[in-house]
């Protein structure tokens, strides 16, 4: 069941990119530009309750992170680095279909021409929000994604 499970997240995270991990408008210069990460988690918890701790955990780390539109199915915001530097976030919730949970597709953008190798900055957005809330905690909790799809991914310590 596990494995059903397992392979269905990952064909649908990879089949369904281009729509849950859109780029924002207007976009400056092309993704391939900007260093990006985007991550699958799936939780064993309905999405209302995701969507509403990760907009929380966004509010309380204002004016860090910026939450500019929440919905039931997406969350977009922004983050400012200490340098200045903006990243967008945007997340996209769907129920899970056997386990009656939750699938987040979590992306986090730089904007400025900066190069590729970030140091983990856009993970460590997502995982911030992620690990302060407790969500990375929560029974049933995966994390699914690669240094391919999230620069940084596998050489970053990030710190909470």
């Amino acid at each position: 069941m596990n494995t059903i499970l397992l392979a269905s997240a990952l064909l649908l995270g990879l089949f369904s990119c281009s729509v849950a991990f859109a780029a924002p408008t207007p976009f400056p210069f092309p993704i391939p530009y900007h260093s990006f990460c985007g991550t699958l988690w799936l939780f064993a918890k309905p999405c209302a309750e995701i969507s509403t701790k990760i907009t929380k955990q966004i509010q309380v780390f204002s004016p860090e992170y910026m939450l500019i539109a929440a919905t039931p199915s997406t969350i977009k915001a922004n983050h400012t680095s200490p340098d200045g530097s903006v990243q967008n976030i945007s997340f996209s919730l769907g129920p899970t279909i056997q386990s009656g949970g939750c699938s987040v597709s979590a992306l986090s953008i730089s904007l400025g021409f900066t190069s590729l190798l970030d140091d983990g900055l856009n993970y460590c957005n997502l995982n911030k929000l992620l690990s302060a809330s407790g969500l990375n905690t929560s029974s049933g909790f995966m994390e699914l994604t690669t240094e391919l799809a999230c620069l940084g991914y596998g050489t970053t310590t990030c710190k909470v």
